[in-house]
């Protein structure tokens, strides 16, 4: 009975503490290492508050996990609240406050996600530096603070070990540790997130007139101070994941990456990941050890992966299957819809997905069997979450990229299936009172025994952009 007494009470103070390290919720003990500000030019800078130390080995390993499994068990049962709104405009409204506060040290999906996942920097908040999108002048003001704060917490968290991890998590005050999603794994996209974020907080090219990009400065200072810890994270995730002799990446490794509900091998996300991150490199001024011929490996990706008789993009180097994060190569502009071979193969994607049930109800899907080599824990309690359960955020994508396809080709067709899949998630917003992370393959609210998904998802403003795609062409069809 002793036993059982000790156990319960461990339980209860690991619980007490996940939640008082969790920066998100009221009463948090954790600090953020970093605050921005407005100056008086209307710049965007920064202050470092103090050095979050870093943990990384078995250890940490073990403290991630643990905490990142009750973060999901207690979403699962006691958190996941509506957004306040009856109307997509006004649910919208909410979740930007809710997502895109600066008071909070970095920038979530939501929910039981409540720790530093980089990738989210160049996945899943692709568009969050558009301005085409934001709501006003605050709401922009706080989008660019909250991503230059994450890419200041991502650059401190993946500089402290050379093994590409994942995730940084807050274990106390002012402490973290270093993980993976995967035991065992290796991280494939973190860098590349990173490093896109430091790219667009320097750009100007989504400039509407209306708001500028005021952390210009901002980049420009952490490219510099912080030049040594960013080569060393690009030196250590290319030593980890290229292979000279193929160009691609090691078919040997178990890596991580944003569909993270199965295991593949060089998968062709994971590989056009590996051509971006070098690209992005080169681009921020980072030389690596290396001399890697960028537009060979664009080639050789393309060469290997493209499956002519199925009409796809093969989902890794022993699977033909399809995969649906096929789709990064058009949010990275991989996929180049001016030249007459990308745009033919992208046209035949297309068509395979809307013959199949990948969009329907509404998009998409993962794929529809195939990959079946999943985790154990994501085999026994969620198995459809990296198969045929509906992801919004790859929805967002698929759809915007109808509207580019229209533009291309000026077919309405498809201009008029992104219409329609726009409404359908409208539909979704209100239903739902949020903008959920993943839907079951009926298009139902998704949730199983210990899993349920993000509700309040500041994926949102990949929504937003699709629509205003859709809306801007929409008018190109009927001025033609």
């Amino acid at each position: 009975m002793l036993v059982i007494y000790c156990i319960a009470l461990l339980l209860f103070v690991s619980f007490i503490w996940a939640h008082l390290t969790n920066p998100f919720v009221k009463g948090t003990i954790f600090k953020g290492p970093y605050r921005t500000f407005v100056d008086e030019d209307g710049n965007i800078g920064y202050v470092q508050n103090y050095q979050l130390r870093v943990f990384t080995g078995p250890l940490a390993n073990t403290l991630g996990y643990y905490k990142g499994g009750v973060l999901i068990v207690q979403n699962t049962f006691f958190k996941g609240a509506h957004a306040r709104g009856t109307t997509v405009e006004a649910i919208i409204r909410d979740i930007h406050e809710q997502r895109f506060d600066p008071s909070k040290p970095y920038l979530i999906s939501g929910d039981q996600f409540s720790v530093l996942y980089p990738r989210n920097l160049g996945v899943f908040y692709n568009q969050l530096l558009n301005p085409n999108t934001a709501l006003n002048s605050q709401d922009w003001e706080h989008r660019q603070r909250i991503y230059l704060q994450s890419v200041l917490f991502a650059i401190d968290g993946l500089s402290a070990s050379i093994n590409p991890r994942t995730t940084v998590i807050p274990i106390g005050p002012r402490h973290a540790v270093l993980t993976q999603v995967h035991p065992g794994g290796i991280g494939s996209d973190q860098v590349f997130g990173l490093f896109y974020a430091l790219d667009v907080l320097r750009d100007d090219a989504h400039q509407n007139g209306s708001y500028r990009h005021a952390t210009k400065a901002a980049a420009k200072r952490i490219l510099s101070e912080k030049k040594q810890a960013l080569q060393f994270i690009y030196d250590s995730y290319i030593a980890a994941v290229h292979q000279t002799e193929t160009l691609l990446v090691r078919e040997n490794l178990h890596l991580s990456s944003a569909r993270d509900g199965v295991i593949r091998s060089s998968s062709f996300y994971d590989n056009i990941i590996l051509y971006e991150t070098i690209r992005l490199a080169e681009k921020l001024g980072l030389k690596g050890t290396l001399h890697l011929n960028i537009k060979a490996i664009e080639q050789k990706i393309k060469d290997t992966y493209w499956n002519e008789s199925r009409g796809y993009y093969n989902d890794d180097a022993e699977n033909h299957h399809f995969s649906s994060d096929w789709l990064i190569g058009y949010v990275t502009g991989f996929f180049d819809l001016q030249d007459a071979r990308d745009l033919q193969r992208t046209l035949r994607t297309i068509s395979y997905i809307e013959t199949t049930n990948l969009a329907n109800p509404f998009p998409i899907k993962y794929q529809l069997g195939g990959n079946l080599n999943v985790p154990r824990f994501v085999k026994i309690f969620v198995p459809s979450y990296g198969t045929d359960a509906i992801w919004s955020y790859w929805g967002t994508q698929y759809i915007s990229l109808l509207a580019d396809v229209f533009k291309a080709t000026r077919k309405t067709e498809y201009l008029n299936k992104a219409q329609t899949y726009i409404a359908a998630y409208e539909q979704n917003i209100i239903k739902n009172a949020g903008f959920p992370e993943t839907y079951n393959a009926q298009g139902e609210f998704f949730r199983s025994t210990l899993y349920k998904s993000i509700r309040v998802t500041g994926w949102v403003v990949e929504f937003e952009y699709a629509k205003d795609l859709v809306r801007r062409y929409g008018k190109l069809r009927r001025s033609s």
